[in-house]
């Protein structure tokens, strides 16, 4: 047989399933944003989650202050260096028990609000439409109103996965979901007061013993400073940020549900109190790691650019926590 006929016969017995489900593995590629790699395509077909024993991460990213793109691009060099394939997804209503069942490691780097109405594109306070915006008719749209997007169903579904004996990296602004989600804060293990704006401040390692910190030294970002509450051991606690020049999370923060320029202080969700009653001073904890069931959790709370993902001290520092989520260490 000609090899010509022999391509025509095995066209032939391509049966209508076989597109279909070909068509659906692209189509979940291009919902998840799949890396581009033999590795993450295969892992597609995989039902064990993992791609010839190597574990899978996925990505849960993007918020209206934090563009997916440069979220991927500091994380695609991170899994690159790690040898690690790498998923994303955008689609926060699609996290769930199922979405994370072929992973083992979950990363979420986004915060807890949505703007379901859509929202200003300056950085206007909540509620009121800017001229920047180009609209001729402003008052005919309806002002900007924040909704939280996370249920507790989908905290518990974070529970349960680290619970089993996965990892949990939540990162940069994500200690906000904890303000809406007790089942999210409970594993996450703490919650965002807020953050000054972008300024130098230097990040102290408090705990050198720990995995995540193997070799890191104190380092110098400018960023934003986050701010929050530790609710476990603080023994546990591997991060604190100080601002040099003695500036606190009053001097401009965002703590609210839009940028916080102002009115009463936020609720901190679940037996957190608000930000006006912590005392915020020059020092913030900026980082922590913690076991939770079989499962561990890590969280820094740097990140809100290329520049700082990538300082040589930090991306040291999430190389480490990857190993350790994974239990690779």
């Amino acid at each position: 047989m000609e090899g010509s006929d022999l391509q025509m016969t095995k066209a032939k017995g391509v049966s209508r399933r076989d597109l279909l489900q070909k068509a659906g593995a692209v189509a979940a590629a291009g919902a998840l944003g799949v890396s581009e790699t033999p590795a993450a395509i295969q892992a597609l077909n995989t039902p064990s989650g993992q791609t010839g024993g190597t574990p899978r991460t996925l990505v849960l990213m993007c918020d209206r202050y934090h563009n997916q793109d440069y979220i991927r691009v500091s994380l695609n060099r991170l899994f690159k260096e790690l040898s690690l394939p790498v998923d994303y997804t955008t689609n926060y209503y699609d996290l769930s028990k199922t979405l994370l069942e072929p992973y083992q490691l979950f990363i979420c780097f986004r915060d807890n609000m949505i703007w379901p109405d859509g929202y200003s594109s300056g950085s206007a306070d909540e509620g009121a439409r800017q001229p920047q915006d180009g609209l001729e008719n402003p008052g005919d749209f309806p002002p900007e109103k924040a909704e939280y997007w996370i249920t507790e169903e989908q905290g518990q579904a974070v529970q349960n996965f680290v619970s089993a004996g996965n990892g949990f990296y939540s990162m940069h602004n994500n200690a906000f979901v904890s303000r809406s989600s007790k089942n999210f804060r409970d594993v996450q293990g703490g919650v965002a007061l807020g953050h000054p704006p972008v300024r130098p401040f230097k990040v102290r390692v408090v705990n050198k013993e720990h995995p995540v910190t193997q070799g890191v030294e104190d380092f110098m970002v400018t960023d934003e400073q986050h701010y929050a509450i530790y609710d476990k051991d603080p023994k546990n606690i591997l991060l604190h940020g100080e601002n040099l020049d003695g500036l606190t999370l009053e001097n401009g923060s965002r703590q609210g549900a839009g940028r916080g320029r102002g009115g009463a202080p936020p609720d901190l969700g679940f037996g957190g109190g608000t930000a006006a009653s912590q005392d915020q001073g020059a020092t913030s904890v900026s980082g922590w790691a913690h076991e939770y069931g079989k499962g561990r959790v890590v969280f820094t709370a740097m990140g809100h650019t290329n520049d700082v993902m990538w300082h040589p001290e930090y991306f040291k520092m999430q190389k480490n926590a990857v190993r350790w989520l994974l239990k690779m260490t």
